[in-house]
Formats: structure tokens, sequence, C-alpha cells
């Protein structure tokens, strides 16, 4: 029997390690804290309370690393240094991002002038993502910069930043302006943003075409014929870079992940895009 005891302490201490926390009675509450990415957090231990504590927690990046937010519930997400109200066995994980290395480069024909955001770059709440080409007239060659470009300033429309197929991020507009790339639509059933995200959104245009079904009523049944299955989808690249520029910018601007939306849930329906192919279990935020 006693040569079993080192077997039994092991599986115990294991555990400890896995659960994080032993109670010790009724009316004891742990606290956890966990991290995604590089860097450290404090407290660095597993700790119980025997009442319901506010705690001070901090998290600190390792270099080339930044601090992005908390999740769980902490006093306030986004402050490297907050509180958290320990009044049940709390679970709280600092994220970390990668210093974004995504190449942001200057469109053809240089920035487009746009009004700035009435309430400059506080007003910026969430990232909307579509999809382009030059499809409809250019089926064979439908990803040139330039006549995305030409698109643009034609039309009347345009995006913050455009992501080719090679994963170069071009920025159109400021983030501080708005750029027309949303259009009519409503979400969230909040008024402010009904026909009006503009305002509240930065603009990520992916170059892009969609399946077969969603282009049909877009680019005509002639060009749709002619599109290379290769055009259709997303490279690897992009994601590479989308993950990139979304990390900065949900850092820069504390946009959560839940704030990233497609266009077609802006606008149901009428909108497409980014499409069916597009693959959201690629977009990492670190």
């Amino acid at each position: 029997m006693e040569m079993r005891k080192p077997t039994l302490l092991l599986v115990f201490l294991c555990t400890l390690l896995l659960t994080g926390c032993v109670q010790v009675g009724t009316g004891t509450y742990c606290l956890r804290l966990g991290m995604q990415g590089q860097g450290t957090v404090e407290p660095n231990a597993v700790l119980t309370y025997a009442e319901p504590t506010l705690v001070s927690v901090s998290a600190v990046p390792e270099p080339g690393w930044s601090f992005v937010r908390w999740d769980g519930p902490v006093a306030d997400p986004f402050a490297p240094e907050t509180t958290v109200f320990v009044e049940r066995d709390t679970t709280v994980q600092a994220i970390f991002a990668e210093d974004s290395a995504v190449e942001i480069a200057l469109p053809p024909g240089g920035m487009i002038p746009r009004p700035q955001r009435p309430g400059g770059t506080a007003d910026i709440e969430y990232i909307m993502l579509h999809a382009i080409s030059d499809a409809a007239a250019n089926p064979a060659n439908p990803y040139e910069m330039d006549r995305i470009a030409a698109i643009f300033w034609e039309y009347g429309v345009e995006a913050h930043y455009v992501i080719d197929r090679s994963g170069t991020a071009y920025q159109f507009v400021r983030d501080d302006s708005t750029a027309r790339h949303a259009g009519r639509g409503s979400w969230a059933k909040d008024p402010r943003l009904t026909n009006n995200m503009n305002r509240y959104a930065l603009g990520i245009e992916i170059l892009g075409i969609g399946t077969e079904g969603e282009m049909a009523g877009v680019i005509g049944a002639q060009a749709n014929s002619r599109i290379s299955e290769g055009d259709r989808g997303f490279t690897d690249e992009q994601y590479a870079a989308l993950n990139g520029l979304l990390s900065l910018l949900t850092s820069r601007y504390h946009i959560p992940a839940d704030r990233i939306i497609s266009h077609e849930e802006y606008d149901p329906g009428r909108k497409w895009d980014p499409g069916d192919l597009f693959e959201w279990e690629r977009i990492r935020l670190q």
C-alpha cells in the first residue's frame, strides 16, 4: 500500500494544476488568471478568497507583443491594469497580440479625401468586411488594383482598406474619416446604425469573388461563366494580412470581436459579401 502513495499524490497534484482551484469549504471563491499570446499576468497564481473580494490584475506583454484586452468579468477589458470582483469562481484571460507586420501601402492615385467622422476616431465601433473585384468588366483579369481604384473614384464608393490577392493592404481613406462602403442597412436594433454605419465602421474590402450562385445577379451570366475557379474565394496571403490588419485595428480602437461584421449581415437579401467562400474560422484575433 505504501508503494501507491506517491502515485496518488501525483494524481492529486496534477488535478490541482488542471483545475486550478481547490475548494476549502462553502463560501470560498477562486480566481484563476490565464493568457493567450506572450506576456505575463499578475497575480500569477490561483488565489482563493473566503469572501467576495475586489482584486487588482495586470498584464504585461513580452517584447514584440501588445496587450489587446481581457476576456472575463473585469472592470475595464481594455486596460492592462484593472480590477475583477471575485464573488464566484472566476477565470480571466489576458489577450496579447504580436505586433502587426501587415504591409499597408498607398493606393494607385493616392488616398481619397473624405469628410471626418463627427466624433473623430471615437466614432469607430465596428469593422465591416466586404469583397470586391472587377469581374463584371474584366472577368479574366478581375483583380487589378488600378481598376479597383478607378471603380472607387468613378462610382463614389470606397473602403478604408483593400487587401489584394498577395496580401498587401492598401489604405484608401483615413481611419478618422467616413468611407462610403456600408450603404443601407441596420444592425443590433440600434437606431444610430440604421443607414448610418459609415459613421461608425471601418470598411475592409478583400479582393475576391463569390460562388457562381452568389455572383449570378451581381456580374451577369456571361461574365460569371468566364470566372476562373482559382479566382473565386480568397488566398492564404489575404487571410494572413486580414488577421494582421484586424489585430491592429481592434487593438487601436478597442473593437471587440463580435463587432466585426459582414456587409451581408448589415443588409441581408441585397448584399452577399464576403460570401459563402469566406472562411470565418480563419480569423484569429491575437
